[in-house]
């Protein structure tokens, strides 16, 4: 019971910052880029798209996290913590009783700890591991700057994007090998990326996110609702409410492992 209870006041900090407000709202900072209508190239989109959103910002928010998966419907409220590439956490906020989901990915590993089940879970960020507790073909790596409103895989590698106008936006598709891996949807007026695709080896698509609702937070915009439909038409979707630009150390993500618990080993 020690080590639950010790997993519980951090649960506890991480709510004190996002529902209580101890960190920087971020409404000031640098004027934001009056983007053109439509981009000279791919390279110019993706300039905006990392000014809307700079690196090294930390963001927590209070999430509502909605699953729909073979005809069920899961729901889940949750503090979540994040900062690109892929640092996340995420802890949930039940209506009675203390936190029963911890969630952490840094330095490319996943944990996951179940408190009502006394169990703790480890292993890489890979897609397998993370549809095991979200039924999303999706790394964290991937999950972490889409929540923020940019590109996985960052801004760079510019010159194997084509750039087309499609209904009003702007479309990339990214040929780094002469197959197409991701493409992307930009709103020009604004700037911001709306929709995202990545696709296989085979060429079939893995998975498409829509973002929506963009806020002010901290130096960049980010997305209050990601809707994420992965193949087999499931969805995640997570609206962010009250995000926030705080300060946190990168050692302050990882789930601690609780004392005399036994890790299962996921998937390498």
């Amino acid at each position: 019971m020690q080590a639950t209870r010790g997993q519980i006041r951090h649960a506890r900090s991480l709510l004190w910052m996002v529902l209580i407000g101890l960190s920087v709202a971020g409404c000031a900072g640098r004027a934001p880029f009056v983007p053109p209508a439509f981009y000279d190239s791919p390279e110019a989109a993706l300039r905006i798209l990392a000014a809307n959103f700079p690196s090294g910002q930390t963001v927590t928010a209070a999430a509502r996290i909605e699953i729909d998966h073979q005809d069920k419907r899961y729901l889940l409220r949750a503090a979540v913590m994040m900062k690109r590439p892929d640092l996340l956490r995420v802890e949930s906020i039940p209506l009675l009783g203390p936190p029963d989901f911890f969630l952490s990915a840094a330095n490319g590993e996943l944990r996951v700890f179940l408190p009502m089940k006394n169990a703790f879970y480890r292993g890489p960020d890979t897609p397998d591991n993370v549809s095991r507790f979200f039924p999303i073909s999706i790394s964290v790596s991937d999950m972490v700057p889409i929540l923020m409103g940019i590109p996985p895989d960052g801004t760079d590698q510019a010159t194997a994007y084509r750039g087309i106008r499609e209904e009003g936006l702007y479309r990339m598709d990214h040929y780094p090998s002469g197959r197409r891996t991701r493409s992307l949807w930009i709103e020009p007026e604004a700037g911001r990326l709306i929709r995202f695709q990545k696709f296989t080896d085979e060429g079939t698509v893995l998975y498409t996110a829509e973002l929506s609702e963009h806020v002010r937070v901290g130096d960049g915009y980010l997305p209050r609702k990601v809707m994420i439909r992965g193949a087999d038409m499931s969805t995640l979707t997570v609206r962010q409410d009250d995000p926030r630009h705080i300060t946190a150390d990168p050692e302050s993500f990882p789930l601690a492992i609780p004392a005399g618990t036994i890790p299962i080993l996921l998937n390498p």
